[in-house]
């Protein structure tokens, strides 16, 4: 994530969770699956709770069905499908700083 980016707004919160998580679950961060699947999803929720009111930015909406859509599978502890969609959310967050 780009330092210039604040986290004051719902984009930016987003974004450094991604972030975050994206590094939490990496294979080699992993030690305990369960636990770091676990201890992920939490941290996307909260960000995802603290996510404000999406103006008409539909990339940051797509970021936000990804993100949510990626809880889920930490849920189960399916890493590598939140990993892929966090990545796509990731890539409609670049989009969303761009008003597309």
């Amino acid at each position: 994530m780009s330092s210039a980016v604040g986290t004051r707004t719902s984009t930016g919160v987003l974004e450094l969770a991604v972030e975050q998580v994206l590094a939490s679950v990496r294979p080699t961060a992993l030690g305990d699956p369960v636990v770091g699947a676990r201890r992920a999803e939490e941290s996307l929720r909260d960000a995802l709770r603290g996510t404000g009111p999406v103006e008409d930015n539909t990339a940051l909406q797509l970021a936000l069905a990804c993100a949510e859509a990626a809880c889920e599978h930490l849920k189960y502890v399916e890493i590598q499908e939140a990993r892929t969609l966090l990545t796509a959310a990731r890539g409609q967050l670049v989009l969303a700083h761009e008003g597309v």
